[in-house]
């Protein structure tokens, strides 16, 4: 069952999950949540310091409102020439970053624990593609652990959120099935014989806004089974720690 608002308002101690497309707000909100003393879990910045650490360029940038150093790993399928990843590399460290995803959301108790020991409350600040994650098991405990809060764009905010994921590049996960079928219609739309001559940009444009529609109900299913939907505007906007909570509050209502 799920909390009820005057129960999670009642915790000395909360703990919440953001969860949305990259660029929605999450790392935004998890960072104000950090400042008005909240233990910030920064799924991708533990993904690029810990678990991917022997493989993330590291040179001082990588913070979890900062992960560059990962993005630039993950990269994007395409012509090496303009930056771009040839497509056994691009599995290979689809795979890895996959992988690392499911390991850090596994390892959310020594978080949590971590934020008890220190008087905090926890946000879990979820990578974009934790709807991706196959293993059910991994999303009820993280469901049991934490209350989903899944900051819903507004329709007419979708152009401003894909221009953003354009321009400033989060690492992005694409399940095996969903990339392969959509490189092909990329590949055949554009008359392009060899992935490696893909220009890198011009593909992210394409299939970003396909991976958005794709897991928008995905979103929408989590919050519905482990927590409740706030407007991500609403969130991005909160002034203060009160604010936040008001917002849980009203949705959990």
């Amino acid at each position: 069952m799920r909390i009820t608002a005057r129960a999670f308002r009642d915790k000395p101690l909360k703990a919440v999950t953001l969860i949305g497309m990259s660029g929605v707000g999450k790392s935004h909100t998890a960072c104000n949540l950090a400042r008005w003393g909240w233990h910030n879990y920064s799924c991708d910045w533990l993904i690029g310091t810990r678990y991917l650490k022997d493989a993330v360029r590291q040179d001082g940038a990588l913070s979890p409102d900062n992960i560059a150093g990962l993005s630039d790993f993950v990269g994007q399928i395409g012509n090496p020439a303009k930056g771009g990843v040839g497509l056994e590399e691009f599995r290979r460290r689809q795979r890895l970053y996959y992988e690392a995803e499911c390991a850090v959301l596994r390892d959310i108790d020594a978080g949590l624990e971590s934020a008890a020991q220190k008087g905090r409350s926890f946000v879990n600040d979820s990578s974009g593609s934790l709807c991706e994650v196959e293993d059910e098991t991994i999303l009820e405990h993280v469901g049991s652990k934490t209350l989903f809060v899944y900051l819903k764009a507004a329709q007419e905010d979708h152009p401003k959120i894909l221009e953003r994921a354009v321009l400033y590049p989060k690492p992005l996960y694409f399940p095996p099935a969903f990339f392969d079928a959509h490189l092909k219609d990329y590949l055949d739309e554009f008359g392009i014989g060899d992935p490696e001559l893909i220009d890198p940009g011009s593909f992210l444009s394409w299939v970003f806004p396909r991976l958005f529609r794709a897991r928008l109900p995905k979103y929408q299913a989590l919050a519905d089974r482990y927590g409740v939907t706030v407007p991500a505007g609403s969130l991005s906007n909160a002034r203060s720690e009160n604010e936040f909570l008001d917002l849980i509050a009203q949705a959990l209502e």
